[in-house]
Order: C-alpha cells, then structure tokens, then sequence
C-alpha cells in the first residue's frame, strides 16, 4: 500500500483489486473513504503500477484536479468504460 499527501485534508491510498490490478482511494485525515478513482476491468492488460482512471460521473472534477496537478500521469493509453474513455494512468512518484 502507498499512500500520498494530496492536501492536508487528503490522501491517495493503493491497494490491489482482486485481479491484482492497482487500484487508487482517495481518504480524508481520519482514514475514511471519499472516492475510488480507479476502475477494475479484466479485459484491460495494465502495467503492475498502470490503474484506469474512473474520470466520470461523481469523480469528474477530482480526477481532473488530480490529472493537472500532475499527480497522475497519464500513458497516452485509453480504455472505453461505456460511454466514457478513461484515461490509463500511472501514480506521480
């Protein structure tokens, strides 16, 4: 697990889904839950620290904020989840 300062009110967590593919939490100070950014698909062959950013619906603005921030990186690299392409990313270290 690896967690990140985002702000002082924030924080990235990493786990593993049960795939074994990274997924990206975002909690608050306390350690509570305030989004899962990625998104599991067995389909998709990822890099053991590539996730598939969840970019829509209630992550819309965070995702973004996290993409300018430079704190994902994106691998030019996109995958169609429904309607929406999401962006293949990596973890800025």
């Amino acid at each position: 697990m690896i967690a990140s300062q985002v702000r002082s009110n924030r924080m990235l967590q990493t786990k593993h889904y049960s795939n074994g593919q990274l997924a990206v939490l975002m909690r608050d100070k306390d350690g509570e839950p305030l989004a899962e950014l990625s998104v599991m698909r067995d389909s998709v062959e990822l890099a053991p620290d590539e996730f598939i950013v969840k970019d829509y619906s209630e992550n819309t603005d965070l995702a973004q904020e996290l993409l300018k921030l430079k704190l994902f990186v994106p691998t030019d690299r996109f995958i169609l989840i429904g309607p929406h392409l999401c962006p293949i990313c990596r973890i800025s270290t």
